[in-house]
């Protein structure tokens, strides 16, 4: 693992295809292995990525991986997605960040903007597409983000970042590492983010700025020959600013209220993890977080805790076996204050997750076909008893090429909302004449019968190195999806309030189901010493039908919220050993919002081209100056839009930003 680590962080135009093979992942199997040996559509970003392709954010930094799907709502807002169903609130993607799952429970989804972390303690990102739930458990569905830092070993003495620019407006990084005691090692970091309002199309300021700032320790120790300790914990407070469009009858014609919102967010988590090598061929680990956040906007105010619970246990069983076991807790409680458009009932409810996960990796000829067979079984206080089996194969054809397939099952396991919420969450025009109604409120609401959201995959892949100079990695997959989410049926018909209002009551339900196919490239070049080219393109089909009795038809516009063809191209150059000149040429394809409304639902977003700029110049050692032109090509272009109560769309705008990085 060191050298993996070790190669990560140099310098990725001074690495050859080999070694680019040769690094070392977790996330497949739990376990450390190359690359190269890995039986799953996975792509790792590395810390040498980060720096160079100029991103201030994990977001911005995952639009590196083939697969993908991120769109930048405003600037403190992203819809990110794998291999489909692309939204604000996307709910199949898993993301940790340690090992601690950073998923949000009332919705299933992830608030990026709270997963602030400091890019350069970032060791590498795991992406797999596909899915991964036979370890990593429900929401697995489409992939699973795993963010892994660096020890406190590997990030001694201090560094200190600062900067800005337009967009930027303030970048400011402290951290500082030591050795306490003997074979003991901790660091101590604080960051502060703060970032200028994008622009409507018309030019006018989005009222969106976002000011974030966090901070945190880690520390790591080896306590004897066979174990090690990690403790580490992060303490953030965000303020950010949103455009609401609220639902109100009396509103005409357009039956919304503007809402200047002004929304604050904190939280802490602290993590523990014991590991130790029981002999040559065993080792265990037990890990434990804690987790609480909370959160306050104009529609909704929640507060959420976490606590998690896991074991696991590898062990060699015989010389062609390497079985790999455990077992898991998770206790979840949150809290809400509702409001007239937003209710939970109960308002405080807590939630038991068990789980156990068994997975084999059987050589069947050496060094040239593996089977691995696994399942994970789970009991939530939802659905009950789920199992997600997988089953995959992996042949190395030659020292060159490796071909691997699997098939997987996979859930998505209820959320709160979708079990025990109601919103407010549109108005229709009733095209009625006064003195009838002009317009009738839509009202979703949870249902205690909702079920679990079940997909099954089949992967086929292929990596290759034609040359010394040349990689090449491609995925091919086909998910079949069943007891989709939809919303209401033809026999729910509106009816009047006391005050003469209409209302449209529409349950959450299963009543949806499709397909989806693709294929994902990555490709590696290496023009000459201190020269390599980085390609990623994704293609995606989505193809959902609601039953014929729904009233719901957000699966046929989610299936165009995709872009149908994305790609990436980096060139990572050195002119000269202390100079970097690096550029980002990206693609995404024309996509529609993904919710329904009247307003937005039949406006395209076009497809855009866009222009990264990265230039650093490192005068000394432990000295480096950076300038980073982003979205070069154009001043303004449009990405997404707010998947719930929609303002006016923002677009991303043209950034010029420059650092200055001081290690000490």
């Amino acid at each position: 693992m060191l050298a993996a680590t070790a190669a990560l962080s140099e310098d990725l135009t001074e690495l050859s295809m080999e070694e680019l093979l040769a690094v070392e992942v977790t996330s497949v199997g739990k376990k450390a292995q190359s690359l190269s040996d890995a039986a799953a559509a996975i792509f790792v970003i590395s810390n040498d990525d980060i720096r160079r392709s100029g991103a201030t954010s994990v977001p911005e930094a995952l639009r590196m991986a083939p697969g993908l799907q991120v769109k930048r709502i405003d600037a403190n807002k992203w819809a990110i997605s794998a291999r489909g169903f692309n939204g604000r609130f996307a709910n199949k993607l898993l993301v940790l960040i340690d090992g601690r799952t950073v998923y949000t429970p009332s919705f299933s989804g992830v608030y990026w903007e709270n997963q602030d972390v400091m890019l350069a303690d970032i060791d590498r990102i795991e992406v797999i597409r596909g899915p991964g739930a036979t370890l990593w458990g429900a929401n697995a569905v489409n992939g699973v983000i795993n963010i892994i830092s660096k020890s406190a070993a590997a990030t001694q003495g201090g560094l200190l970042i600062a900067g800005g620019g337009n967009e930027e407006r303030a970048i400011g990084a402290l951290r500082y590492g030591g050795e306490p005691a003997p074979d003991t090692f901790a660091r101590v970091y604080a960051k502060y983010n703060a970032r200028d309002a994008l622009i409507t199309s018309l030019g006018d300021d989005g009222r969106d700025e976002w000011d974030i700032g966090q901070g945190g320790f880690r520390v790591d120790s080896t306590l004897g020959a066979g174990d090690r300790v990690t403790l580490q914990g992060d303490l953030y407070r965000s303020s950010l600013r949103q455009q609401l469009a609220m639902p109100d009858p009396l509103a005409t014609p357009t039956f919304t209220d503007p809402v200047d919102d002004h929304l604050n967010a904190q939280g802490w988590n602290l993590l523990g993890r014991w590991e130790r090598a029981l002999s040559v061929t065993s080792d265990m680990a037990l890990q434990l977080y804690y987790d609480h956040t909370e959160r306050e906007e104009y529609y909704i105010g929640q507060r959420a805790d976490v606590l998690d619970l896991d074991f696991q246990q590898r062990t060699k069983a015989g010389e062609r076996q390497d079985l790999v076991w455990g077992l898991g807790y998770r206790s979840m409680s949150d809290d809400f204050d509702n409001t007239d458009t937003i209710t939970f009932t109960p308002t405080s409810e807590s939630r038991n997750l068990w789980s156990g996960f068994v997975q084999d990796e059987i050589e069947l000829l050496r060094d040239r076909l593996r089977l691995t067979l696994g399942a994970k079984v789970e009991h939530n206080d939802y659905t009950g008893w789920e199992i997600q089996p997988n089953l995959r194969l992996l042949w190395k054809v030659s020292e060159q090429s490796t071909v691997w397939g699997s098939v997987s099952r996979a859930v998505r396991t209820p959320s709160r909302a979708e079990r025990n919420s109601s919103a407010s969450t549109n108005i229709k025009k009733t095209g009625l004449p006064p003195p009838y109604p002009q317009s009738v409120l839509v009202n979703t609401v949870g249902d205690t019968g909702y079920a679990s959201e079940s997909l099954i995959a089949y992967e086929l892949g292929l990596r290759t190195t034609p040359t010394k100079r040349l990689n090449l990695d491609l995925s091919l997959f086909y998910n079949d999806y069943d007891q989709l989410r939809t919303s209401g049926t033809a026999s729910n018909q509106a009816s009047p309030t006391s005050a003469g209002d209409l209302v449209l009551t529409l349950p959450f339900a299963n009543n949806a189901y499709g397909y989806g196919y693709g294929l994902e490239l990555a490709a590696d070049l290496q023009l000459r010493e201190g020269w390599r080219l980085a390609l990623a393109y994704s293609y995606l089909d989505l193809d959902l039908t609601a039953s014929a009795d729904t009233l719901d038809t957000s699966n046929e516009t989610q299936s165009r919220a995709d872009p149908r063809q994305q790609l990436s191209l980096r060139s990572l150059m050195n002119p000269r050993p202390n100079i970097d000149l690096d550029l980002w040429l990206k693609y995404v394809d024309n996509t529609y919002p993904a919710f329904n409304s009247a307003a937005y639902s039949d406006q395209i977003i076009p497809g855009y081209w866009t222009l990264d700029l990265h230039l650093a110049w490192r005068p000394r050692p432990g000295l480096e100056l950076t300038l980073v032109g982003q979205n070069l090509l154009s001043e303004s272009h449009l990405e997404g839009y707010q998947d719930a109560y929609a303002a006016v769309p923002l677009e991303v705008q043209r950034g010029i930003y420059g650092t200055i990085c001081l290690d000490f």
